[in-house]
């Protein structure tokens, strides 16, 4: 990576500090999220690629006004190195590894609210979503665009039970508005928390992509959801399952009958965790699970192997049995806030044929700085076995510095 353009980026953060001091109060809120990154992809049968990318977002959320609220949102990235190293899926080199960072501007989010009563909240606009762990719907923001959603949103919350129904008319994809997907879709998720040790969610979404050549994505996907912590003496325990069963629905272009299953547990204690987790998606041959409003990085890995596109696994299903160990620390001074780090390792199995798909590890290394920044190195490699339906083997490296407020 050229140190120029890291300057370069880093010069981009300072300049808007300035913006992002405005006035908050009366005249509402002023916020800024900016993300410098750069990316170095390999994967077997492309050329290399690296990204060296500026992502800005700039919005404005309005003071309370008789229960109204209104939100704008901007959101430009600019590739410091220029795009002729990477595929950024605008550019159509598609002979370099894929990275979705084309250089755009657009508006993100923009969205009006209204709040009835305490119980009851309409949102209608261009808006974020995200449901559970995100598995399913969510504002993927892995990508320098993050994603978001045209839709109208009603929220009924009571003691301890909150419920969401959402008409899905786009979601806005990456990079800019040429992957953006035409929907029209009906979301539904009711969840309760009982306690602390204890929170049950209830989904059905009733998705209809209607975008010409993503029909196949379509799909009605009903399940539940349990998580919650306990603790133990000095440890603290966490966990979560979720079971799904996923069918043809709407434009879907084929018949199937798919299930995914997704448990976790971890211990921590002070800054040490340790997590294992166990993912069965179903394959029928022919086609996976899928994810079209959903996340994709790091749902099966964050070397994306197996995730992507609004998909997940492979026609024929993918089993992901992973063990994580982290440790954090934090400080009250210093240029160094908290330091965390941690390694996290995947064995992929084909969950139709029960063939090996291969192994992944991932790590990580953040550091919290002051004044809202923060510098961290992500890293991924996938290993497959060479065969099908095992993808092309691939290793990803990140740099980031972001700020926020």
């Amino acid at each position: 990576m050229n140190p120029k353009n890291l300057l370069l980026a880093t010069a981009g953060l300072m300049m808007a500090l300035p913006t992002a001091a405005l006035a908050d109060g009366e005249n509402g809120t002023v916020f800024l999220d900016m993300r410098a990154r750069y990316e170095n992809a390999d994967q077997d049968g492309k050329l290399g690629a690296d990204a060296t990318t500026l992502r800005t977002r700039l919005g404005w959320r309005s003071p309370d006004w008789n229960g109204f609220t209104f939100l704008g949102e901007v959101e430009n990235v600019v590739a410091l190195d220029g795009d002729d190293d990477y595929n950024s899926g605008l550019n159509g080199l598609s002979q370099y590894t894929s990275i979705s960072d084309g250089a755009f501007t657009e508006l993100n989010r923009l969205q009006a609210s209204y709040a009835f009563n305490e119980h009851v909240s309409v949102t209608v606009g261009r808006q974020y979503l995200d449901f559970d762990d995100g598995r399913f719907v969510a504002s993927a923001g892995h990508r320098q665009d993050k994603n978001s959603h045209d839709a109208l949103r009603v929220d009924y919350t009571r003691g301890d039970w909150r419920a969401t129904y959402v008409y899905h008319d786009q979601v806005n994809r990456g990079p800019g508005d040429d992957s953006n997907w035409d929907s029209d879709s009906h979301l539904f998720n009711v969840h309760y928390t009982a306690s602390d040790a204890l929170g049950v969610s209830g989904f059905l979404y009733l998705i209809d992509i209607t975008e010409p050549g993503r029909e196949e994505r379509s799909n009605q996907t009903w399940g539940t959801r349990i998580n919650g912590g306990v603790e133990r003496g000095a440890y603290e325990i966490d966990y979560a399952v979720m079971a799904s069963h996923q069918s043809d629905y709407g434009s879907a272009t084929t018949d199937f009958d798919l299930n995914l299953i997704s448990t976790d547990l971890s211990v921590s204690r002070g800054g040490a965790e340790l997590a294992i987790g166990y993912d069965i998606v179903d394959g029928n041959g022919s086609t996976g699970v899928s994810n079209p409003l959903g996340k994709n990085h790091g749902v099966l890995g964050w070397a994306d192997a197996f995730s992507g596109g609004g998909r997940q696994g492979t026609v024929d299903g993918v089993e992901d049995f992973n063990v994580m160990a982290s440790y954090g620390l934090g400080w009250d001074a210093g240029w160094v806030r908290g330091l965390e780090a941690g390694v996290r390792y995947h064995d992929f199995q084909s969950e139709r044929l029960g063939a090996d798909l291969g192994e992944e590890w991932d790590a990580f290394v953040s550091a919290e700085l002051p004044g809202g920044f923060e510098l961290s190195w992500q890293f991924a490699e996938y290993d497959g076995p060479d065969v099908a339906p095992a993808p092309a083997d691939r290793t990803k490296n990140w740099i980031i510095l972001s700020y926020s407020r």
